[in-house]
């Protein structure tokens, strides 16, 4: 109920003001014009009440900081009416700029209060400012969201579920995608902050620039980022580093030469790093898995079979055949059991990924295999490894 209550008293108080900007509602208040309508929130009258709350809209930022000292009274009624009128201040602003095909960020005045970190710090307080202000936050984060997925979308970013392949794993997950497609400006990626509760990101090809990091970096709660296809440069592997944190870190088909593979050390990765395609070299690997022994470390030549198989009674069986794979082109299908690869024994699907991580794209290898108790042989050409569509 009593977010209900703040939500019918934020909706009276903004109204129109999420679509609007400040400079169109603003009105250059004195602060002791400000002071008293301030005073006059805890009013017995309704209307004296109504009226000083709609001219501390029109004041704006010039109003944040005495209604912040006004919540130092504790009193029920003004404290609902000085957060909303805050989390109305806050949401008055635009999210972006212009109405050109190519908008930018809006910037805030490093000059003028801002009423978003003002709850944000407010909602870290007990009592009821504490938790009024924490649903408004929560609001307005909610409405943000919002905005910054149809902002994105429109100018190509993908943000969404989508199937993510992570080292040899797939799985359906809440993602942000950059990639070729994504026709904005980059600073407007910096709306990413926003976009809370997804943990991953990719990015790739000619997307993988610093300006487009900077931005995957603002997401709240990344744990994994694969950047793919693309090339990297030492500004853009600093930003990595400005990361407080990053769980999983993948390059697939990005080249790294020895400084990069020597600023990877430095990253403040918590759980595995890939590296697939990068033409790193085993020696160079081994030496950073010296370098980070508590780090699990995926190395994989890059080259890419396009089977998944189910390790059952010590065999290799074919489960699928990715389409327009080496494995397709080769002959090999479903419920194939692969018992070889380069004279290698397999017997788990394990064993042939080891095999083929040994292997760059373009090169063949050879696999025996059996089929309805019949064992054959074929040589299967590797390719990369893609997304799905």
């Amino acid at each position: 109920m009593r977010s209900v209550s703040l939500i019918h008293q934020s909706t009276k108080i903004a109204g129109f003001l999420l679509l609007s900007t400040l400079a169109s509602v603003s009105h250059a208040a004195t602060p002791e014009e400000i002071a008293a309508q301030i005073e006059s929130l805890s009013s017995d009258s309704y209307l004296r009440r109504e009226n000083a709350t709609e001219a501390l809209l029109k004041a704006g930022p010039a109003a944040i900081e005495p209604l912040v000292k006004v919540l130092e009274r504790g009193d029920l009624e003004t404290t609902q009416r000085a957060i909303g009128i805050l989390q109305s201040i806050a949401m008055a602003r635009p999210i972006i700029e212009g109405e050109s095909e190519r908008p930018k960020l809006a910037r805030l005045d490093p000059n003028e209060p801002d009423a978003w970190e003002t709850l944000l710090s407010l909602s870290t307080m007990g009592g009821s400012r504490g938790e009024r202000a924490s649903m408004a936050v929560e609001e307005i984060t909610h409405v943000r969201r919002a905005q910054t997925i149809q902002t994105l979308s429109l100018q190509g970013a993908v943000i969404g579920v989508k199937e993510f392949v992570y080292g040899a794993t797939s799985t359906l997950q809440r993602v942000v995608e950059i990639n070729e497609a994504y026709q904005g400006d980059d600073s407007l990626l910096e709306l990413l902050r926003w976009i809370d509760r997804v943990e991953y990101a990719r990015i790739e090809g000619p997307a993988i620039r610093e300006g487009v990091l900077k931005g995957i970096t603002q997401m709240p709660d990344l744990k994994t980022l694969s950047l793919l296809y693309g090339d990297i440069n030492m500004e853009t592997m600093k930003v990595i580093g400005d990361l407080e944190s990053i769980d999983h870190l993948e390059f697939r088909y990005v080249t790294l030469n020895d400084e990069m593979i020597d600023a990877i050390a430095k990253l403040p990765i918590r759980v595995s790093l890939t590296l697939n395609g990068t033409d790193a070299s085993s020696d160079r690997v081994d030496r950073l898995r010296q370098t980070l022994p508590g780090l699990k470390i995926e190395y994989k030549r890059g080259g890419f079979l396009g089977v998944r198989c189910n390790d059952t009674f010590n065999e290799c069986i074919i489960q699928s055949v990715v389409e327009d794979s080496g494995a397709e082109a080769a002959g090999l299908r479903r419920d194939d059991v692969i018992i070889q690869a380069n004279g290698e024994p397999v017997r788990r699907f394990a064993d042939l990924q080891a095999v083929i991580n040994t292997r760059d794209p373009g090169q063949n290898i050879h696999i025996v295999y059996r089929r309805l108790n019949v064992e054959y042989e074929t040589d299967a050409k590797l390719g990369k490894l893609t997304e799905p569509n």
